[in-house]
């Protein structure tokens, strides 16, 4: 999701996009140019004679985008605690006009822009980190040395796409915006890139999850899958309910399952079924599959008559989704550097940092956070719990990791159970008859 830095790097972005497109249609070979992002009042007339050629996008307005802004909605419990970080949603204004000494240099410079963006409508995510990610073009004017801990290229993982679009306003608005600017009206066209999306990093209160659900998706035509269900490998009974993990098997249930030679399709994953059935096929879940929401689905291969050999792809069945939860290794939390935050005081919270381990590899990518709940409150007051989000991991970074590091902060000393989340998708807790066991972890100042 995208950081503070997401206004300055949407400026930068339009101002790289509109300079490669001028260089591309070969205006540098009619006149130099420049592109810049300044106010208009800024920029004037050349001193000496000197010809001036500028193509100019600015951001007048920032305005709140409300389809996303009630997103994550109510953000507090009705005690006060945050349970949620709405997202700042932001639809940012640009005016682009141009300004030249010599006669129709500003139209000729204004129509290519305005070419170059409608031909660009969508700011794309491999644009986005290859002009603001390590060693881009603009990476090092966006990031002063006080600012290395945040990336600008974060604005290409957020959910929503930026589209650029032009923006329409009558010639008397158009006056008063020029008029505010305190500057002689020039050729100038309106675009509105929509959205921004921010998100704050403050800690939410987690909740602990549901033990029961079901979950099932009915499709007309087949093969179709009706529902899913789980057990652990070896096991005879399966459920709708039960949370699936690496080393699990699915069963599936729904009506034409079994072709000539059936595959199961897990995620960016092929499986080939342990037992397959007209309405019934079970599979084991891949270790290379990645915690998160995941799709499953049946397909059909068909084999090729004689004199030719092989499958080539018959039908296919619809998309289920289910979650893929992560698991935490056999002691795989591990508390560093724990230190009181205050070391005047002798009890209060502490700061630190948690370490888990994995049981399988997770992306270096997703979004990794740790929930923490406090295990056995005592009932005068509510239980302690906090969330917190994965450290980044050095640049270039592995495309999977076993282990992620949480900095920890202003925890209360007990002991939680742990959970760790992985794009959404929280590790599982054992339990008993009395509830929730683990796994769990001391929180203490260390020695």
């Amino acid at each position: 999701m995208s950081n503070a830095l997401a206004i300055a790097s949407v400026s930068a972005l339009l101002k790289d996009l509109l300079n490669d497109g001028l260089i591309n249609k070969n205006v540098d070979s009619l006149f130099n140019f420049q592109v810049t992002a300044q106010p208009p009042d800024r920029i004037s007339a050349g001193a000496n004679g000197e010809a001036v050629n500028r193509l100019n996008v600015f951001l007048y307005r920032v305005a709140p985008n409300t389809g996303w802004s009630n997103q994550h909605q109510p953000a507090r419990s009705t005690n006060g605690e945050r349970v949620a970080n709405p997202f700042l949603a932001l639809d940012l204004h640009y005016m682009l006009s141009a300004f030249a000494t010599d006669d129709l240099n500003a139209e000729i410079l204004l129509g290519f822009g305005m070419q170059t963006l409608h031909e660009t409508p969508v700011l794309t995510r491999d644009a986005i980190r290859t002009g603001l990610g390590a060693g881009g073009p603009l990476s090092g004017a966006l990031l002063g040395p006080g600012f290395q801990q945040l990336s600008a290229a974060t604005l290409a993982d957020q959910v929503e796409q930026i589209r650029i679009s032009p923006y329409n306003v009558s010639m008397e608005d158009l006056s008063k915006l020029w008029t505010a600017m305190n500057t002689p009206l020039r050729m100038s066209a309106l675009y509105e890139a929509s959205v921004v999306l921010i998100e704050s990093e403050m800690s939410t209160r987690s909740s602990l999850p549901v033990t029961a659900r079901s979950v099932y998706v009915r499709q007309l035509q087949g093969p179709t899958i009706t529902r899913i269900l789980s057990r652990a490998a070896g096991d005879t009974d399966a459920s709708p309910s039960r949370e699936i993990t690496i080393g699990d098997e699915l069963v599936l249930e729904g009506s034409g399952l079994k072709g000539e030679s059936t595959v199961v399709a897990i995620g960016r994953e092929e499986a080939v079924p342990a037992e397959v059935g007209d309405r019934r096929i079970v599979v084991g879940v891949p270790a290379a599959l990645r915690p998160g929401v995941n799709g499953v689905q049946v397909e059909h291969r068909i084999v090729k008559e004689l004199p030719s050999s092989g499958l080539m792809p018959g039908e296919i069945s619809n998309v289920v989704a289910f979650v893929l939860h992560p698991t935490i290794a056999v002691n795989g939390i591990v508390l560093l550097n724990a230190a009181l935050e205050d070391a005047n005081v002798a009890a209060g919270p502490v700061a630190g940092r948690m370490r888990i381990t994995f049981a399988h590899p997770v992306g270096s990518a997703q979004r990794a956070e740790i929930l923490l709940n406090e295990l056995s409150p005592p009932a005068n007051r509510p239980a302690f719990a906090y969330t917190f989000t994965a450290a980044p991991l050095p640049d270039p970074a592995p495309a999977t990791v076993t282990a992620r590091e949480f900095p920890v902060r202003f925890v209360e000393q007990a002991t939680y159970l742990v959970r760790a989340r992985v794009d959404g998708a929280a590790s599982v807790l054992a339990s008993d008859p009395g509830g929730f066991i683990g796994p769990t972890v001391a929180v203490v100042p260390g020695p």
